[in-house]
């Protein structure tokens, strides 16, 4: 009998938190573009744009969640935050005295879970 009450306890206890677990939230991509500052040539742009990837990746999920953009209308896991991929592109602009500057512009790629408030 006690084992029969041990068996049905762990039972009731594993369904709790398999139900538990999901919790409604669902896995949201999302993508964002940044900018850099303007620089002199195309190298040096894409040598920025490489740096500002870098430091996107050395961040944890928590850094990352308070770096980009979601919905205020999402209940978001802010440790789950994961960068799918990035690329670096440069943008050629004329600056105020005429001149051709070269501005790194990076895309991230993440995924969080979120769950919609309404």
């Amino acid at each position: 009998m006690i084992k029969l009450m041990s068996l049905a306890s762990i039972v009731l206890f594993s369904s709790v938190v398999v139900a538990g677990s999901g919790g409604g939230y669902t896995t949201k991509m999302k993508s964002e573009t940044m900018s850099g500052n303007p620089v002199a040539s195309r190298e040096a742009a894409l040598a920025a744009g490489k740096s500002m990837i870098m430091d996107i990746n050395d961040k944890s999920p928590y850094e990352l969640s308070r770096s980009v953009s979601y919905s205020s209308n999402d209940q978001v896991d802010v440790n789950s935050f994961e960068l799918r991929d990035s690329q670096v592109t440069v943008n050629e602009i004329v600056t105020n005295e005429g001149d051709i500057a070269f501005q790194p512009v990076i895309k991230v790629n993440y995924e969080f879970r979120a769950r919609d408030r309404n």
